[in-house]
């Protein structure tokens, strides 16, 4: 059990070396002469929401990834239930997954964005993401398969690798460079929230009065998550249509 914490920190050891030695300073000297004095980040997080482009984009960012966390929290219980895996199965699916976002991510995002722009692409981002939470856990042995698995992984593997970097896409680009920092720190502190919320609830609706976890349970979490998903989709269609009036 202690060899994945290990080797996950060594990772992490590896990434603070890299970025300490390499990475450089995106802000220039004259940026940064005059800090304002900081607001507590919770109060940051509640007054973006009144600001109506970022305001728009935190919360679809928030509402994703509570529920990609509950995703991620129930996933491993729902295989193991339905399909009987084991850690190692589990494992070669969120590999799966994980090359599914590199190619996404990696050699389709900039050829789609500049076609597409991000508003777009978050709405079919989330759309894909609410079609597929809603019906993986419809999936089993007899209905469906590893084949109906596979192919509901992979449609919200795709919606999250589109969706996700279009927000963070589109905030920066909506910040002067003297408020980047403030902006995508305002954006990752919500996401940090949303990451401690969507386990909560899905802890909540997996657990059945016996505590334990059955059919209706399981429905009950992924449609919870495919109905934060919709949420964050009407969202999405609002901040595309905010932004073509914009443009126009």
């Amino acid at each position: 059990m202690h060899i994945p914490f290990y080797f996950a920190a060594a990772l992490s050891l590896a990434n603070a070396i890299a970025l300490y030695f390499i990475l450089p300073e995106s802000l220039r000297i004259k940026v940064v002469d005059h800090f304002p004095r900081q607001k507590n980040r919770f109060v940051e997080i509640i007054e973006s929401l009144g600001e109506k482009e970022f305001g728009v984009i935190n919360l679809v960012y928030f509402l994703l990834v509570t529920a990609f966390s509950i995703m991620t929290y129930a996933f491993v219980l729902y295989t193991a239930y339905r399909f009987g895996y084991d850690p190692e199965h589990n494992g070669y699916l969120f590999a799966y997954i994980g090359v599914i976002a590199i190619i996404t991510q990696g050699f389709l995002f900039n050829r789609l964005v500049s076609k597409f722009g991000e508003p777009l692409l978050i709405a079919v981002g989330c759309l894909l993401m609410v079609v597929s939470l809603f019906a993986v856990p419809l999936v089993g042995p007899q209905s469906g398969g590893v084949a109906a698995l596979l192919f509901g992984m992979a449609v919200l593997s795709i919606g999250n690798s589109l969706a996700s970097p279009a927000l963070t896409s589109l905030a920066s680009k909506g910040a002067n460079e003297s408020d980047q920092g403030r902006t995508m720190g305002i954006l990752q502190s919500g996401a940090s929230l949303a990451r401690v919320v969507g386990p909560v609830i899905g802890g909540v609706l997996l657990n059945n009065a016996l505590n334990g976890m059955d059919d209706s349970t399981l429905l009950r979490t992924f449609w919870t998550a495919s109905a934060i998903m919709f949420i964050a989709f009407l969202g999405a269609v609002y901040s595309l249509r905010l932004n073509r009036s914009i443009n126009v």
